[in-house]
């Protein structure tokens, strides 16, 4: 959701400017020191792949990551160009013994695409193609979100995933997957039909429902990184027809704003499954609340005013909800928050709500949020419930289905380096704030302060991805600071 996030801090006034200041709020594990020498490059035709030394104008142009508190310099980095240069690079990183990290995107919250000895990069493998006979979606590992709308929406397609369009497609379907149309198609991982890797051993494989099943179960919520690397997805697709997306907004002091709150947890998690929602909560310069509504509907603009009346009935919006209905391309760009890919220092961290906050909780979330600076953290959830909950929680990786209600983002983007610190103490203030109604943790918010990151990622599910990756990386080639042991 990070195109909605976005969207928001831009009305906050925060400047989401290249920071130039030190990384002084980096955390401490990725303050790694410089590899050792490289032994000799792989002899990998360039055909097959390209590196990308220190010093070169393809290492320069390839170096900017999502999270700039997180960014590292690698020794080197390679970009395979098809699965026999992914192969070979994972070999050769093996065979002596090299850190490595696997890259698609770079959005990782926490800089688990980045290392200081080799990255992985799979950024030059975007092939795209759609099947239209059997409406399979096929894409190279390196393709982002954005490369697929555009491929898929030209042809009158959609596909379930994330707002942000530089977000990439491998990472984002391991881990799980959530965007706009999820409650009535699911996540990303859910249309996931077979994913091919390159195993630990440097081996080409494929997983499906009918091959390496285990694996193929592990790679729908266990997290990208661990269980080998990615060189193509294929997903079950379907078209799609105009979107309505919607929009309303409300300017409240904390007591009329914990009121909407118990309004929109009552309807979201529990509209029909054609409207997809969003809520977004953020301290104003004046003191009060900001909180906004949205999402994209897949059924009538009908049907979507007549849902949004059991919000506005509870307390009259700043104006009229707003709806426009357009193509699902039309919705993706709405939503994007824009199309260039940014680097800003940040701090993401997520909960869980699997059971209606009563008042207590939501007073303090509302309470958090209103004693922190204005303008500088923001909260959002994303309504759960329709085909995201319909599976049993153990019928992928991906932990929090039936009864999930939804999940709570907390997101600050800062400019300068003395704000590092503060930013960082405020958002963890406000996470501390709601412990009392949460244990949980989506994988693809990745969070370093979490110490019970294990049980938060994958509840119930995490004795089987333990069991999945000891048989199929036994030796840990693939792993990072938070992949599955």
């Amino acid at each position: 959701m990070r195109g909605a996030i976005r969207k928001i801090l831009a009305t906050m006034v925060l400047d989401r400017r290249h920071f130039t200041a030190a990384l002084l709020a980096a955390p401490a594990v990725l303050r790694a020191a410089r590899s050792a020498p490289l032994p000799p490059l792989p002899n990998i035709a360039p055909e097959d792949a390209a590196f990308a030394l220190p010093g070169t104008s393809l290492y320069d142009s390839t170096l900017s990551a999502y999270n700039r508190r997180t960014e590292l310099s690698p020794a080197l980095r390679i970009l395979p160009r098809n699965g026999r240069g992914m192969r070979q690079a994972i070999s050769w990183v093996r065979e002596n013994g090299l850190p490595f990290a696997l890259r698609s995107g770079g959005h990782c919250f926490e800089g688990f695409s980045q290392s200081t000895g080799v990255v992985i990069d799979a950024r030059s493998m975007r092939s795209i193609s759609l099947d239209t006979a059997t409406n399979i979606l096929s894409v190279g590992a390196g393709a982002t979100l954005g490369d697929i709308y555009r491929h898929v929406g030209a042809r009158g397609y959609a596909f379930p995933g994330g707002s942000c369009p530089t977000v990439g497609v491998a990472g984002h379907t391991m881990g799980g997957g959530f965007g706009l149309i999820a409650r009535e198609r699911g996540l990303a991982c859910d249309s996931l039909a077979a994913v091919d890797l390159v195993g630990a051993d440097g081996q080409p494989l494929r997983a499906d429902a009918g091959q390496n099943s285990d694996l193929f179960w592990a790679c729908r919520g266990g997290g990208g990184g661990t269980f080998g690397a990615a060189t193509a997805l294929h997903f079950a697709v379907r078209p799609i027809g105009p979107i309505t997306v919607y929009a309303v907004t409300w300017t409240l002091d904390p007591k009329a704003a914990a009121a909407l709150f118990a309004a929109w947890q009552d309807w979201a998690p529990r509209a029909p499954d054609a409207i997809t929602g969003i809520f977004k909560l953020h301290k104003r310069g004046d003191g009060r609340i900001g909180m906004h509504a949205a999402g994209q509907s897949t059924g009538s603009e009908e049907e979507l005013r007549r849902q949004l009346s059991a919000l506005t009935r509870t307390i009259r919006p700043d104006g009229a909800p707003a709806a426009y209905r357009m193509s699902f391309l039309e919705a993706v760009n709405h939503f994007s928050g824009g199309w260039r890919y940014e680097s800003n220092y940040s701090k993401g961290k997520s909960d869980y709500i699997t059971r209606p906050l009563d008042m207590a909780g939501i007073e303090a979330l509302i309470g958090g949020i209103a004693a922190l600076p204005a303008n500088e953290v923001i909260a959002i959830c994303d309504a759960y419930g329709g085909a995201v909950n319909r599976m049993d929680d153990d019928r992928t990786a991906f932990a929090y289905r039936a009864g999930t209600e939804f999940c709570i983002q907390y997101y600050t983007s800062w400019q300068s380096a003395a704000a590092g610190r503060r930013r960082l103490a405020d958002i963890r203030r406000l996470y501390d704030a709601m412990r009392p109604w949460s244990g949980g943790a989506y994988v693809n918010y990745c969070d370093l302060d979490l110490t019970d990151w294990r049980q938060a990622y994958w509840r119930q599910n995490l004795p089987r991805l333990q069991a999945i990756k000891a048989k199929a990386d036994p030796d840990n080639v693939f792993r990072h600071a938070q992949s599955v042991r």
